[in-house]
């Protein structure tokens, strides 16, 4: 199951207030961020999007799935 970086920031939301992957403050900021603002990330931001992702065990971006 893959998901769109707002879907995957109110899950990384969701990550951190169960205690399974504190937030900083900026990585929070940056997450509300992700979770409100329909642009696309940069390149820079998707790659602390998904260091976040990995270390909360979340599904990649859509994107970043393989479509075989």
């Amino acid at each position: 199951c893959s998901m769109n970086h707002e879907q995957s920031a109110w899950a990384l939301f969701e990550a951190h207030r169960s205690g399974k992957a504190p937030l900083s403050r900026a990585g929070g900021s940056f997450v509300g961020q992700c979770a409100v603002d329909p642009q696309p990330l940069t390149d820079k931001q998707k790659s602390w999007f998904l260091k976040l992702l990995e270390r909360a065990e979340l599904p990649p971006l859509g994107g970043e799935a393989s479509n075989d």
